[in-house]
């Protein structure tokens, strides 16, 4: 059978780790330098090759991972300038691995459609940490002979994969699952504040919670934080949590759905967002609540 070529585009915390699996599982591995050279010089290094545009890429590749922030980004990358769809051909397959915007997603993949592409969508759960041991959950959205074709290379780095069915249905799920998960660390960081706030151990607010119905996947990574100033276990920004929940509500507009918890968990993120800077990590969204409290901390 013919080894599928590769193309990786977002070579960031998670692309980068992703890409370095890909590579080291055999696949033939092309990359691109955005801002930063340095993961793409030690993937050279390890066996991948240099492309300047994502039209080369596309000549050279039958699968190309896409992993950066934003759609804009992903429109850009796909039917810019000098973009993929300037090298396409038919059969090529584009996998959006970003946290995107569903109905921007949707759009895109009826356009391409129409030049022999296919594209799905395939966001990620779980950290770099997990990025790094290959151990990532990846949601798919597309039909089930591409995600087929798709799944050995999505192994090398996942651990589970998940087909949730046609293209757009990935992304909308992801944006489901940030908001539970980005409104658990939320009430995390806002039960540490109460604690400081009326001077009660916020150790054993820890240990408490930690053993009951309050516990969850966030408790931890938020309490390292509030604790010992580390955030090793959740390396997610501000920024990036701020734009997924505009995506899920902009989303939400669009099927005329009214959710009553999500402005509130927005405003927040915004707040802790502007406090601490985008590019802080969620569980320091916790500096932003004792600042708004006027709270000394020790």
């Amino acid at each position: 059978m013919k080894q599928e070529r590769i193309g990786f585009i977002g070579l960031g915390l998670m692309g980068k780790e992703m890409a370095r699996h890909i590579v080291h599982n055999g696949y033939p591995l092309t990359v691109m330098a955005h801002r930063n050279r340095s993961p793409l010089e030690a993937l050279c290094k390890e066996g991948a090759t240099e492309v300047s545009t994502p039209a080369e890429m596309a000549r050279n590749s039958d699968i190309v991972f896409i992993c950066v922030k934003t759609s804009e980004q992903v429109n850009e990358i796909v039917s810019g300038a000098d973009g993929l769809m300037v090298g396409s051909h038919e059969g090529l397959i584009i996998v959006d691995c970003s946290t995107a915007h569903p109905e921007s997603t949707e759009r895109l993949a009826k356009n391409v459609e129409h030049q022999g592409v296919i594209l799905v969508d395939a966001p990620l759960a779980r950290t770099p940490r997990e990025a790094r041991d290959g151990r990532l959950n990846v949601m798919v959205g597309g039909d089930a002979s591409t995600v087929a074709r798709i799944t050995p290379v999505m192994e090398s780095f996942a651990e589970n994969i998940f087909h949730v069915g046609k293209v757009g249905s990935a992304h909308k799920l992801k944006l489901i699952n940030n908001f539970l998960s980005l409104g658990a660390a939320a009430l995390v960081s806002e039960a540490a504040t109460m604690a400081a706030g009326m001077d009660v151990s916020q150790d054993k607010l820890l240990e408490i919670c930690s053993q009951g119905g309050a516990n969850s996947a966030m408790l931890a990574p938020v309490m390292e934080w509030v604790l010992h100033k580390e955030c090793t276990k959740l390396q997610f920004s501000l920024g990036n949590a701020e734009k997924d929940m505009r995506y899920l509500t902009e989303t939400l507009n669009a099927y005329q759905l009214a959710p009553h918890m999500l402005p509130p968990l927005c405003e927040f993120l915004t707040l802790a967002r502007d406090d601490v800077g985008e590019d802080s990590f969620v569980p320091q969204a916790y500096d932003s609540c004792i600042k708004r409290n006027k709270i000394v901390s020790d």
